[in-house]
């Protein structure tokens, strides 16, 4: 096996490894540039020495899109809606300007009313497509039937060639709500992250490296970075933590991920050595969408999180939920959780004269003694504990109802004793025994601790789902993850062709974006068979089922 590479860029660090036959060979930290990511990811694989190496692949956990979608930065688009009947879309909070139109589909995918075509011309002659080049068009429902989307865009395409245009058909989950969102962040980032794309391939090429560059989704899995859908690669952060900490861990083990980085803190569930999937979509922001995604939590706390005076509060002072530069003793100017992990000697980075006169700045000058600091590190640390017990207590909760979650507890109804914390980022060694003592578990952690999320881009291995809604009745079958819409020419009552014709599908899927799935790894979950009736006969069928390749590792790095 060759060198496989794992890049993990976050909100302070960029950390990254070199990785051979389960070996981590090199690993680096350097300052993530938030308005120059390709810089920054170059000079991480330099410190690697990657282009001195046979690296096979290269894969990169990216905050391109997320950033871009938190900041506001992303370009204005026009947004079509064909919302249909009994929904009023002013009722649902929408974060993006959007144009409502006639035309109906109903539940099933029949055309229940038709799209007015005078109304779209008086539309266009309001809006400036040379202004805004790009627009999503979404009908409810579309997900079973595109034929209102696809009228659309015919009408626009023959008045404005150069319109970028895409479809919500292309997500083929039911939420119209999200399925537009999705559309529109996916359509709104495209040409940002088709740039960032081509140079990086420009950059690692030109740089003599012949690896394959993929990019961690928010599921875990893997891609290739020309065929991932931008939107995909929000919340790879998180994914990457969990899947760190899979590959450091014993495969069968439960328990809760918790990486501390400088900005964020990243909270995720393994159990019994699967990571646990959301059955919601991704959140970013105000956007709620349909990218799969782990069921794992960001709050803002954070190794170099602000500790700022706060004298009418009990401890005296505040833990701010954002970050003013480096630690105290890492050159900054705030006194941060990294100082009071310094001061105590639990972390050898940064210097100890300046930790302790950051942690003196927030105390009174007659009160500047060992005593009193040691006292105040410890309830900074203790303070920081606190918020991510309280953050992870919150989450248990939501775990608890999710239908992965509930099926594992059936199976295991003893295992849920067995927790433990694995914890994660340069501060994991200094916040472990604060942290034990509020949330009331073990805590454990690995040599690696500190990029653990770039040993889990390098070893994530690739993920596929494909699920299919069948409806002999009228004779149409379509593929949710990725809008295909076809007839089906089979049997109204077929059983086991059902299943090998997924397969096939699943199979042709994996070859279409490069990736190379051996059938054994695709798991089939049990299909779903509903008769259709008419009067006194079964006229057909609706079915449903699907293949996986669950997240997971290609290998478990030797510790």
């Amino acid at each position: 096996m060759s060198y496989q590479v794992g890049i993990d860029v976050g909100g302070t660090f960029t950390d990254g490894v070199l990785i051979h036959k389960n070996n981590l060979i090199k690993k680096t930290k350097v300052p993530t540039q938030h308005d120059n990511l390709l810089d920054t990811l170059l000079h991480a694989l330099e410190h690697l020495d990657v282009f001195k190496q046979p690296v096979e692949q290269i894969t990169v956990s990216t905050t391109l899109v997320t950033n871009a979608i938190l900041e506001n930065k992303l370009p204005p688009i026009e947004l079509f809606l064909f919302p249909g009947s009994g929904m009023r879309l002013d009722a649902l909070p929408w974060p993006v300007p959007y144009h409502a139109f006639m035309g109906e589909i109903d539940y099933r995918g029949r055309e229940v009313s038709p799209p007015d075509e005078l109304e779209w011309r008086r539309l266009c002659n309001q809006l400036d497509f040379e202004a805004v080049p790009q627009a999503a068009i979404v009908s409810k429902f579309s997900h079973r039937n595109r034929v209102l989307e696809d009228a659309l865009a015919q009408f626009l395409s023959k008045k404005y060639p150069q319109l970028d245009i895409a479809l919500g058909c292309e997500w083929g989950h039911a939420n119209f709500y999200r399925r537009s969102l999705t559309t529109y962040l996916n359509t709104a980032s495209k040409n940002l992250y088709k740039t960032f794309a081509s140079q990086l391939h420009q950059a690692v090429a030109k740089n003599g490296s012949k690896a394959g560059i993929t990019v961690l989704k928010a599921d875990g899995g893997i891609l290739p970075i020309d065929q991932l859908r931008p939107v995909e690669s929000i919340n790879s952060g998180p994914a990457a933590s969990v899947i760190g900490a899979l590959a450091q861990t014993d495969p069968q083990q439960s328990f809760v991920v918790v990486d501390i980085g400088g900005t964020t803190t990243d909270i995720g569930l393994i159990l019994s050595g699967e990571p646990l999937l959301s059955a919601q979509g991704a959140r970013i922001g105000p956007f709620l969408t349909l990218i799969p995604t782990l069921a794992t939590r960001s709050i803002p706390v954070g190794g170099d999180s602000a500790v700022l005076p706060a004298p009418d509060v009990p401890e005296g002072f505040t833990l701010a939920p954002y970050r003013q530069g480096p630690a105290y003793c890492l050159g900054g100017e705030y006194p941060t959780p990294t100082d009071a992990m310094r001061y105590l000697k639990r972390v050898e980075h940064g210097d100890y004269a300046r930790a302790e006169e950051g942690l003196a700045s927030l105390l009174p000058a007659e009160g500047r003694n060992p005593h009193a600091l040691q006292g105040l590190a410890l309830k900074i640390l203790e303070k920081f504990a606190e918020e991510v017990a309280n953050a992870f207590s919150l989450l248990h909760k939501e775990w608890q109802e999710e239908p992965a979650y509930k099926v594992w507890e059936v199976l295991h109804p003893h295992s849920a004793k067995d927790f433990y914390i694995w914890v994660s980022g340069g501060s994991a060694r200094g916040i472990a025994p604060s942290l034990e003592d509020k949330v009331h578990l073990p805590v454990r952690f690995t040599q690696h601790a500190d990029v653990s999320n770039a040993i889990g881009a390098a070893l994530a291995r690739p993920t596929l789902s494909c699920t299919l809604h069948l409806d002999t009745t009228i004779r149409s079958y379509r593929i949710e993850e990725f809008g295909e819409q076809k007839e089906w020419l089979g049997s109204k009552r077929p059983h086991k062709e059902v299943q090998e014709f997924l397969q096939e599908i699943a199979r042709e899927r994996a070859r279409t974006i490069g990736l190379n799935l051996h059938e054994l790894e695709f798991k089939t979950q049990p299909f779903d068979f509903f008769p259709v009736v008419k009067g006194y006969a079964t006229v057909g069928q609706i079915i449903r089922g699907s293949v996986v390749v669950p997240p997971g590792v290609v290998g478990r790095l030797e510790v």
